[in-house]
């Protein structure tokens, strides 16, 4: 272990902490998701919103000298101003490029110049390739040290910089969209036949997998080690009997205001509750995220709502031995 790596010891003791965070604020969970949902008007942007008030509230617990009596309150705050500050910043966001575009009626070549390039870096490139072509551009940090920030190797660090690199220079870029039916449906495909290595194939070596407040991953290395997020959603537990196993989850893609998404729910002879749901966001044909929201029992309820389906129980967190 160098100097500057974080220690393991570390790592448990803040996990441990923040399950114990997840728990103390159970109660108050609905109540937040219902407020964000208000003020978002969107279930993804309402869960997002949840997810970032947890965190701060969880990362400002040392700095607040006072007892927090009123945890219901202390959420609601952090949860009003950071929807405050994203407001703020795209008002901010707007009024800048407003000033910096030259008049249409004067100089509409230029204003299209400008719109152009604002697309295509904020949109048109994948996160990673942003980070790519920041780490690389602006701090100067070589190959080696943009792969190890990024968690992916050299050449997936070469090839989001050309990929990016040719984004930013293409008169008609691409956008990068949500996952297409087709790339979906042969993630489901590959899921349901257990084929860890085809679902390998699919994923982008700079992509990431999340679980809101609970996981994250980045790059081929943590999605093929034993225990990842894909590893699990094959079943694969050699190490169990066959009648221990966790059973398989029936995977079903459906559209969800113009998104194909995946829903997840336990086999029969389980009644039909929808259990999970996973998000795929995809850049040259291969999928570039995947959010699964399996410990988000209100987005889920939300979603179920609208599809006409039940809701399963689901809790906040991964369980552990211990608690």
């Amino acid at each position: 272990m160098t100097d500057n790596a974080l220690r393991s010891d570390l790592q448990d003791q803040t996990r441990a902490s923040w399950h114990r965070f997840l728990d103390l604020v159970v109660p108050f969970r609905p109540q937040l998701y219902r407020y964000c949902r208000k003020l978002t008007g969107d279930v993804w942007d309402a869960e997002d919103l949840v997810q970032e008030t947890l965190l701060k509230g969880f990362a400002t617990l040392g700095s607040v000298q006072a007892p927090i009596a009123n945890p219901r309150g202390y959420l609601t705050r952090i949860a009003t101003n950071l929807w405050i500050d994203i407001e703020r910043k795209r008002k901010a966001e707007r009024e800048s490029l407003a000033r910096e575009l030259p008049d249409e009626a004067s100089a509409p070549e230029a204003t299209a110049d400008l719109r152009h390039a604002s697309a295509a870096l904020f949109e048109n490139l994948a996160p990673q390739e942003r980070a790519a072509l920041v780490l690389k551009e602006v701090f100067d940090l070589s190959l080696k040290e943009t792969a190890e920030m990024l968690s992916t190797s050299e050449n997936a660090v070469k090839a989001a910089l050309h990929r990016g690199r040719s984004r930013l220079k293409d008169e008609n870029p691409i956008r990068r969209h949500t996952a297409s039916r087709a790339l979906v449906d042969e993630f489901v495909k590959r899921l349901d036949a257990s084929d860890l290595n085809g679902l390998l194939v699919l994923m982008l070596d700079t992509a990431t997998i999340e679980m809101p407040g609970m996981l994250l991953e980045t790059g081929r290395s943590a999605f093929e080690r034993k225990g990842s997020w894909l590893w699990h959603a094959v079943n694969v537990h050699p190490d169990l009997p066959p009648g221990m196993r966790p059973p398989k989850w029936i995977n079903e893609r459906v559209e969800f205001h113009g998104e194909h998404i995946v829903l997840g729910f336990l086999p029969p002879p389980h009644e039909r509750l929808l259990q999970g749901i996973n998000r795929f966001e995809e850049a040259d044909g291969q999928i570039a995220r995947i959010r699964s929201y399996c410990f988000n029992p209100e987005l889920v309820q939300d979603i179920a709502s609208e599809l006409g389906l039940k809701a399963g129980g689901i809790l906040y967190r991964i369980p552990t031995p211990g608690g």
